[in-house]
């Protein structure tokens, strides 16, 4: 026969391992993905998921950046090209691209087209910069260990951003 299963032991362990995940400072935690040739980092309470890109309708009369709506679990998405949005070209469709999609509190349903995910970063381990930037949605610059430059990403600034939200051509 097997082990016996203590059901109280059980329910003991695992409240006690939500209470840790609760209190555990998750603040410096990061999603690290990079559009065209750029580091960027999201702040994880703002992203809802990542996934791989699905098939999109064009959007006839659009800007080349908005690349048009996607079906995701029977909700449309209106799909935009972060890199070519920025100015810095299309973003070539390859296997690692995502859409990046914003907590649903944002009240859009938005999905940013990124070239890939990056992974957990934690930026209290990396080098707060004082640098100005000229698009309002970059919240602050980091440098991590490598010196290598990421941008925070304001998704609140992003999405309320005229530019942004004027689709048509």
């Amino acid at each position: 026969m097997g082990k016996k299963f203590n059901l109280r032991e059980f329910q003991t362990t695992l409240s006690q391992q939500l209470l840790a995940a609760a209190t555990r400072d998750n603040t410096g935690s990061r999603l690290g993905f990079q559009v065209g040739e750029a580091n960027w980092l999201v702040s994880l309470a703002d992203t809802e998921e990542v996934i791989p890109v699905p098939s999109i309708v064009k959007v006839p009369g659009a800007r080349r950046w908005f690349r048009g709506v996607a079906n995701i679990r029977g909700n449309l998405y209106a799909v935009s090209d972060f890199a070519d949005f920025m100015g810095q070209g299309v973003t070539p469709e390859h296997a690692s691209c995502r859409l990046l999609i914003p907590h649903h509190d944002f009240g859009v349903n938005a999905a940013l087209l990124v070239r890939s995910a990056l992974g957990l970063r934690n930026v209290s381990r990396y080098q707060l910069r004082e640098q100005q930037d000229v698009q309002p949605w970059v919240a602050r610059h980091y440098a991590d260990d490598a010196g290598v430059v990421w941008r925070d990403l304001d998704f609140g600034q992003l999405l309320g951003n005229p530019d942004f939200l004027m689709v048509e051509a």
